[in-house]
């Protein structure tokens, strides 16, 4: 009776030892799902049938191998050895012995490293070993139960186990027996590892091509960071550098205006000059004719001298303005040339006007080449 005492108490301590070491114990290792293949082995204490007219008592040993079944560790076909004394107590000579080869099929609701429930149900070949030797005999079994599992501390391989199983025998006239096992269970091979995939979020990033504006103060065609003459004249033919490399005319100046039947520039005539300014002055090696022209409205004589004194104006505002005077020559060609009709007022206007002769220097000689003449530079009349 001590001994049956001492083994409840035993089994108690085992499982309140699991219970308290899963309500310490909250981390959890993912991937780790304890579906490794295991051995097991276990000390029993049985309560014989009252049948088999043994005492109220017995003690064995269980050995056994787990093998899991499914990815999830849930299922798991168990095969044990089960070897049992039952007490005949005193004075009724040798002892009852069985051995037992088995299978069971299992059960857990959760993962074998923490504190998990299983159940369970087997069968089985036992042979019993009884008195007189002339009854000894083997038969089927049939067993189902309960039971507990868990990791020991921190060893992922090392757990302990127990569970308590209703043993149906059926040697002679078949006997119930209650069981109840406490053991060790050990993890063998490498863990096996579950992949989760865990749904990412990837942004989209879509790259755009923002065109930037070109900047062309001027307006060249070419953009101010690869201009290296800026301040062309509208109109003016340029290079891929922005700079002026041939002699031409520009008649962007016609709307240079002067005072009724005067030479004296006005305003705007000044603010369109400042762009010349700027113009000559970004390309130095550049010469400048100014020609200026009048309606056909007028004496041709004082025509010829009013047009020829408002390009000298322009040239004088230029060179108070820094332009050398040795760049610049002017003249007035009256109403000669015109550009529009003189039958209108808007055709009169047009012809009314200042012109740019603008003379680029010949381009360098080729070497063995003897450079050409220099071309005369007009003159004012």
């Amino acid at each position: 009776m001590n001994n049956r005492k001492l083994l409840v108490a035993a089994a108690a301590a085992f499982f309140s030892l699991g219970a308290a070491q899963a309500q310490e114990t909250t981390e959890t290792v993912l991937g780790a799902e304890g579906n490794r293949p295991h051995l097991f082995v276990t000390g029993s204490y049985s309560k014989p049938d009252s049948g088999r007219g043994t005492e109220d008592r017995g003690t064995g040993l269980q050995a056994g191998f787990g093998y899991p079944l499914s990815d999830t560790g849930r299922w798991w076909l168990e095969g044990r050895f089960d070897y049992s004394t039952l007490e005949t107590g005193p004075g009724r000579g040798t002892d009852f012995y069985q051995s037992t080869l088995g299978a069971d099929l299992q059960y857990a609701f959760g993962n074998r490293e923490q504190l998990t429930p299983f159940v369970l149900a087997g069968i089985g070949y036992a042979y019993n070993d009884v008195v007189p030797d002339v009854e000894d005999g083997g038969a089927f079994e049939a067993e189902a139960g309960v039971g507990l599992v868990a990791r020991i501390g921190s060893l992922r391989w090392l757990r302990g186990r127990g569970d308590a199983r209703l043993v149906h025998d059926s040697f002679q006239d078949g006997y119930l027996d209650y069981r109840l096992h406490l053991g060790l269970e050990i993890a063998l091979g490498p863990e096996k590892q579950t992949v989760k995939e865990v749904p990412v979020t990837v942004e989209k990033v879509v790259i755009r091509e923002v065109p930037v504006p070109v900047v062309d103060s001027d307006g060249d065609g070419i953009a101010d960071d690869h201009d290296h003459c800026p301040g062309t004249l509208a109109g003016a033919k340029v290079d891929g550098r922005g700079c002026v490399v041939e002699s031409q005319t520009l008649t962007v100046l016609r709307d240079v205006s002067f005072d009724f039947d005067s030479a004296r520039l006005q305003l705007n005539g000044q603010r369109l000059l400042d762009d010349a300014v700027k113009f000559l002055g970004s390309q130095s090696e550049l010469k400048a004719e100014i020609v200026g022209y009048s309606d056909s409205v007028g004496a041709e004589a004082y025509n010829l001298k009013l047009s020829a004194a408002r390009a000298a104006a322009a040239l004088n505002y230029l060179v108070s303005k820094g332009i050398a005077a040795e760049r610049l020559s002017s003249k007035g060609l009256g109403k000669a040339n015109p550009v529009a009709s003189n039958d209108t007022p808007e055709g009169r206007e047009a012809n009314r006007r200042v012109e740019f002769n603008i003379i680029a220097p010949p381009p360098p000689a080729a070497a063995g080449e003897t450079p050409a003449a220099a071309q005369p530079v007009p003159v004012a009349p």
